[in-house]
């Protein structure tokens, strides 16, 4: 922790800060008034100083002791009397009020001020803003690793308001920012997971008419969430800023297989099937689009890992386990359940022909009545949309990502306002000196740095240069030795000579120009003639003896400040250049590393934050040291990896569920066009982009990846109950029921999942629900719309595969899943359909079976 820094051992090399030009004038002055500067160390008392004053104004030499005072300048300008007004409030201040002394000489001895006179502390540009630098400890394993270290902090801070109450205090950094954006997306997350949990199982509710089925399909979701979180916990064992939104992630994605499968067993059971033949119906059918849409989501995901960046590699691999997890307990929780719930409907399992009514055939909706329209429509918005695409932004300003209006958000903003520095540098090494001077004068050639801030900072320049001028100055100040014992007590009456003396010589004349060196002269002659009448008027009314003994108490004050100044003017004309070693042991430690090598703090010109500005500050600095590290390089790496990774990762993903499409249908076309959905909802959703503006960040980057999957998934469904729907027909039939009805809750609660994202006060994490929304919308239209739109102007063929030719698909003899789809496939050959009502892995027939199906 640092809050201050000793520069004590500096105060002995303050002339080695002054430019050369200041140190031959500080020379000529010394040698003008080193007679006065004798005499007032051989008698050093007040009337002393001011009958030495009025000599020097009688003599006509008015300007600076010293440094100015009592001095003319080159052009004969108006004397400075700047040290005598300050030391008469000075003295007046103390007969009056409280006696509390402020160095009057500090003005007068550059060299003392320029070699560190400060107080040390850390203050911002404008001064305003204190710092105290604390580097907290991180806490491995932990999601948030400086958690305990910030709260310690934010206690002690407490303290000190609940102390000092007029006080602002606050914290911020790195490590701050960090620590609450963390908390801000547990706690965001947290509220995000339950919204989203309630609100789809309301949609459920709503959408089944009951609350039996919802609530198996939310306990399913449960179950694969549990094995999903001791999944990752067995695994990677952590969470990150990343991968912290896979929880409601999996809500809304992984619900969409228990929508599935029970919309579609509702409507085999609704059509008067027996439990047996719905769930082998199910399987049969809609399972293979469960499965091709879980495997195809899971490849998105797992294309992730192929970016090399490690946020990204896990939220692939927990994104894509965890959906093949609520998958598999889809397949495996749910139909037991489902099984269980008819038993305690008391249902027939064998004959359930008019459960809910008998089956009706479903109507076909007006946007099926004129395909051509629907596609039309749909290329036109394309079209605008793809015209819309160069307006659609990236915004990788990590800064307005943070969350908003917290403590450390707030500080930063504050810091920024106060200081011309950047709160970003980078950083280089330097084996030496020589090396270091290199750098830095490459370095501060570069238009994107604006400082380089390095141990040749407070080293003074030009040292073998000052060496001769300083040493000019040494007989000036030899032998100045203050005589103490004969600074008695004040003598009043000659004090008050001195300055009626003064105060003659102060004589009004006339007023000059406004603004003008004679006007400004003239008022200054009226300061101190009003002082010299102030101090008259406060002695006159004060018994002698007390004037006398304030006024020797603000004589040792003054004089022994003088006597001190003096003493370190002649300690600083005696020694040598400073050298590394000369320097404060903070500012080695800052400046030094432990190595031995010098490290050199770039900062930036241009507003980093932002990344085209960073993109050239770190390429700037890479030319000169390749092995430039700090905040912006990290940025810029962490930024370039992330935009790259998940722009790989939506290529890889294309290309894979391009693949796995392949495989599923067998055939080309039937492939591409379960595509569609996912082709036009991304260009509409890029499009809608630009609309409403909302840019690229970080945080909404995993779109791409999660509408791949999204797209491919409804589109593989769709297409899937059209080639059973069209089997034997002309053209597919308008789609189905249950499916439609699955696709629309399925994509209502992905909405759900990730529009609760959009409670967070996190922009980032904000911006990722609204984005996904416009998506999750676009896609849900394009399946709806233009994909059966496009169906039927293809007509039945388009979904044919090579086998389709040899033998026409049919919904009795489906493509083997498992055995357990054909064993009740014909339930007329008299099987016994209580093993397939237990459960589907017990749904097992014999070779004898198998044939006849």
């Amino acid at each position: 922790m640092q809050y201050r820094i000793d520069v004590d051992p500096l105060k002995a090399k303050g002339l080695w800060y002054l430019a050369p030009d200041d140190l031959t004038a500080l020379r000529q002055k010394l040698d003008v008034h080193k007679d006065v500067v004798r005499e007032l160390a051989d008698s050093p008392t007040l009337e002393n100083l001011f009958a030495l004053i009025n000599r020097e104004m009688t003599t006509a030499l008015v300007g600076h002791v010293f440094t100015g005072f009592l001095e003319e300048d080159e052009e004969k300008g108006p004397p400075d009397l700047t040290l005598v007004r300050a030391i008469l409030r000075q003295m007046n201040g103390w007969l009056t009020g409280p006696r509390t002394y402020e160095s009057t000489w500090e003005t007068v001895f550059a060299g003392d001020a320029a070699a560190g006179s400060h107080d040390g502390f850390l203050w911002s540009d404008d001064r305003r803003l204190l710092f105290v630098l604390a580097d907290p400890r991180p806490e491995a394993g932990n999601f948030n690793r400086f958690d305990k270290a910030v709260a310690r902090i934010r206690s002690d801070v407490r303290e000190v308001q609940r102390a000092y109450p007029d006080v602002q205090v606050g914290i911020t950094g790195r490590a701050v920012l960090e620590s609450d954006e963390m908390a801000v997306a547990q706690r965001d997350m947290a509220i995000a997971t339950v919204i989203s949990v309630l609100g789809v199982a309301v949609l459920l509710v709503v959408a089944f008419r009951g609350v039996v089925r919802p609530a198996l399909a939310v306990l399913t979701l449960g179950i694969g969430l549990a094995w999903s979180l001791g999944f990752t916990t067995l695994t990677i064992g952590h969470l990150n800023i990343l991968t912290i939104v896979f929880l409601p992630m999996l809500v809304g994605l992984g619900i969409d297989y228990s929508i599935h499968f029970i919309a579609r067993f509702e409507e085999e059971r609704g059509a008067g099937r027996s439990v047996g033949d719905a769930l082998a119906r199910t399987f049969a059918g809609t399972g293979k689009g469960i499965v091709a849409a879980a495997l195809t989501t899971a490849v998105t995901f797992a294309t992730l890992m192929l970016t090399g960046f490690k946020g990204l590699m896990e939220l692939g691999f927990l994104g894509g386990s965890g959906i093949l997890l609520a998958a598999l307990a889809a397949f495996t929780t749910l139909p037991a359940l489902l099984v269980l719930d008819e038993k305690r409907r008391g249902a027939d399992a064998t004959a359930a022909k008019g459960w809910r009514g008998t089956a009706r055939q479903p109507s076909r909706p007006r946007l099926y009545r004129y395909p051509r329209l629907t596609v039309a429509a749909s290329g036109l918005l394309v079209g605008l949309s793809v015209l819309a695409l160069g307006g659609v932004r990236s915004d990788f300003n990590l800064l307005r990502l943070q969350a908003e209006g917290t403590e450390a958000w707030v500080w930063t903003q504050r810091i920024s306002e106060s200081s011309t520095r950047s709160l970003l540098f980078d950083e280089i090494a330097a084996a030496s000196l020589e090396e270091a001077r290199r750098k830095v004068t490459a370095l501060e050639a570069l238009p994107s740095v604006a400082e380089v801030d390095s141990v040749l900072s407070v080293l003074p320049r030009d040292q073998e240069r000052k060496g001769d001028l300083i040493a000019a100055l040494r007989p000036l100040v030899a032998n100045v030795a203050f005589r103490w014992d004969r600074a008695g007590s004040v003598d009043l009456e000659a004090l008050r000579t001195a300055l009626g003396r003064i105060k003659f010589k102060m004589a009004e004349g006339e007023a000059g120009a406004p603004g003008s060196e004679e006007e400004q002269f003239r008022q200054e002659r009226q300061e101190v003639r009003r002082l010299i009448e102030q101090f008259a008027d406060t002695t006159e009314r004060m018994r002698p003896a007390d004037a006398r003994r304030v006024l020797s108490e603000f004589q040792v004050a003054l004089l022994r400040d003088l006597d001190a100044k003096v003493a370190t003017l002649t300690a600083q004309v005696n020694g040598g250049p400073v050298t590394v070693a000369d320097l404060p042991a903070e500012l080695r430690a800052r400046y030094v590393g432990r190595t031995g090598h010098y490290r050199l703090f770039v900062y930036p010109s241009e507003n980093v934050w932002e990344y085209p500005a960073l993109a050239r500050f770190v390429g700037d600095l890479r030319s000169v040291d390749p092995d430039a590290h700090g905040t912006p390089v990290t940025t810029f790496e962490y930024l370039r990896t992330m935009k790259d990774g998940y722009q790989g990762a939506a290529v890889y993903a294309v290309i894979a569920v391009g693949i796995l499409a392949l495989l599923t249908f067998r055939a080309a076309q039937p492939a591409l066009l379960a595509l569609v959905p996912l082709g036009v909802g991304a260009t509409w959703t890029l499009g809608l982009m630009t609309l409403f503006d909302v840019p690229f960040n970080t945080a909404n980057l995993l779109f791409l990846p999660l509408i791949v999957g999204i797209g491919i998934g409804n589109g593989i469904f769709v297409v899937h109950r059209s080639r059973e729907a069209g089997s034997g027909a002309a053209a597919p039939s308008p789609l189905a029921n249950s499916t439609a009805r699955a696709i629309i809750l399925s994509s209502l609660t992905t909405l759900v999942g990730f529009g609760s994202l959009m409670i967070s006060s996190h922009p980032g994490i904000r911006s990722l629900g609204l984005i996904v929304a416009l998506g999750v919308t676009s896609v849900l239209v394009a399946s709806l719309a233009t994909l059966p739109g496009l169906l039927a102007l293809l007509g039945a063929r388009a979904l044919e595969t090579p086998s389709d030719v040899r033998a026409p698909l049919s919904l009795h003899r489906p493509p083997v899943l498992a055995p357990a789809a054909c064993a009740c496939a014909r339930p007329s050959q008299g099987r016994d359909h209580r093993r397939i009502a237990g459960h589907p892995a017990a749904m097992g027939a014999d070779s004898t079976d198998r044939r006849g199906s």
